[in-house]
């Protein structure tokens, strides 16, 4: 008997030993996943801080292209890399940057292949068709594409290796909104290593982040040839709908939705959602002081920083607290933002959120016809830095099933009749306490309705921003899974 006990024992502990094994073999893998993750991170904020300067000097496609490139084949330790350019008039691809011993990637043979100064002004003005050789493939389908064993690949031309013995490539397209606005290519790491999964993953981050500043200039171009300001008004209208999401998230315990009607004279009003984690969003809406191009190219400032720092962190101050420290120094003086960003604990209804100068946050209770303000105390950003921004206080507030937070920008309440009399804030409340709350989306309209007839036709003098969220109760909860595109 004993000896069967002492077999069995030594099962046991094998098998105690086998899941410990297990466990921490997961537990690196997190490490290794996280790690990563912040890598990609600290890289993508490392750009938008070179690029920052741009948004307060004149804006130059070449000059951010060369900003860009530079930063990537460094951030992705390459031995040379390019940016390609699509030309919406003829859809062909042209290298706008070439930095380092660059190889042809398309086929041509009018190359000195032994001089990299002449093969870099060659690639320059080569036009490379979308769908033709690697670099055109990548464009069409709009995929990444890492290649590591270039010599073995077919698709590599056989002269690219001529000039420098090529290993491993990485080709990313710059893509906004699933259109390709051109491809970014790092050919060989430094010290003979060969780019992996990890090295595509970062350069696909940063391509990200890039498309969208191209994006953003290459606007900037077409205004300034057009040097007109209702042009000007136009593309920034037009850009801002751009930023905001185009669809609500399917949750089944929540209704969510939220529209942004641009003024005549552009502000940068914004709202948006994301997920900070597997059970929390992120929500937010904000009000950028800057017109025109210059406000939507800040709007895009602060949408990213804050999509990138908010990242797995749960405490709104924390995020708000680092997305300050990078507005102070990136962007002039005259420059701040009003913002509420809010956590939303999805199983427990609690929402965490800073208010940093914005209008407060009102909660409809619709069962007892009710609304009650929470404006907690907090500074705008961009206006002070250190210690005096950590006074905007954080508070939480626990959501109930049938009431709704609505978020809000002053163009509501500072929208004007014929008499220059202000909508206000007590006419919205009063509006809200006599609303029908079905649904998000009609509690909104039903607002928007309101306040075209007190303006009567006036034009608006700033955006007009609302973000609700209702609380469904339990026969409420079909409706609140449906997916619905914005309005802008």
């Amino acid at each position: 008997m004993a000896p069967l006990l002492g077999f069995f024992t030594l099962l046991v502990l094998l098998g105690v030993m086998l899941w410990i094994s297990h466990l921490r073999q997961q537990i690196q893998q997190l490490r290794l996943l996280s790690r990563q993750a912040q890598k990609e991170q600290e890289a993508v904020l490392s750009l938008i801080d070179k690029l920052g300067e741009r948004i307060t000097s004149k804006i130059d496609l070449d000059e951010t292209l060369k900003i860009i490139t530079e930063y990537i084949v460094e951030a992705t330790k390459a031995e040379s890399g390019a940016i390609f350019v699509i030309n919406e008039a003829d859809q062909t691809l042209q290298g706008r940057v070439v930095i380092g011993p660059f190889p042809p990637l398309h086929e041509t043979h009018d190359y000195v292949l032994t001089k990299t100064k002449y093969i870099a002004e060659k690639i320059k003005k080569d036009k490379i068709r979308v769908g033709e050789g690697i670099i055109g493939l990548v464009a069409q389908q709009g995929e990444s594409l890492l290649v590591t064993d270039a010599e073995a690949d077919p698709r590599v031309p056989r002269h690219a290796s001529l000039l420098n013995k090529i290993h491993s490539i990485i080709l990313c397209p710059l893509r906004v909104r699933g259109t390709v606005l051109g491809v970014f290519v790092v050919v060989n790491k430094l010290g003979d290593a060969i780019f992996d999964s990890r090295d595509m993953a970062l350069l696909q981050a940063l391509s990200d982040q890039a498309a969208v500043t191209v994006d953003l200039v290459k606007l900037y171009d077409v205004l300034a040839e057009q040097q007109r300001l209702e042009q000007e008004l136009a593309i920034a209208h037009e850009f801002q709908r751009m930023l905001l999401p185009r669809e609500f998230p399917r949750l089944p315990a929540y209704d969510l939705y939220a529209m942004s009607e641009a003024a005549t004279v552009v502000g940068g009003d914004f709202f948006d959602f994301f997920e900070v984690d597997d059970r929390h969003m992120g929500l937010v809406i904000a009000d950028v002081a800057g017109k025109g191009i210059p406000g939507a190219l800040i709007m895009a400032m602060v949408r990213a920083v804050l999509r990138a720092e908010a990242r797995g962190c749960l405490s709104p101050k924390d995020v708000l607290r680092r997305v300050n420290e990078r507005i102070v120094v990136d962007t002039k003086e005259n420059v701040f933002i009003t913002m509420t960003y809010g956590i939303l604990n999805l199983e427990s209804g609690r929402l965490r959120f800073v208010r940093a100068g914005h209008e407060p946050l009102l909660i409809v209770d619709a069962g007892a016809r009710q609304v009650r303000q929470v404006e907690p105390e907090g500074i705008a950003l961009g206006l002070v830095s250190g210690e005096l921004f950590n006074h905007n206080v954080e508070t939480e507030v626990q959501l109930n099933p049938g009431e709704v937070v609505l978020l809000y920008t002053d163009g509501v309440i500072e929208a004007m009749d014929q008499s220059s009399a202000e909508y206000g804030r007590e006419r919205l409340i009063a509006r809200l306490e006599a609303s029908e709350v079905d649904s998000a989306e009609n509690i909104i309209r039903q607002l928007v309705e309101d306040i075209h007839q007190f303006t009567l036709g006036i034009p608006q003098h700033d955006d007009i921003t609302i973000l609700a969220l209702r609380i469904l109760t339990p026969g409420d909860e079909a409706r609140g899974a449906v997916t619905t595109r914005q309005t802008a």
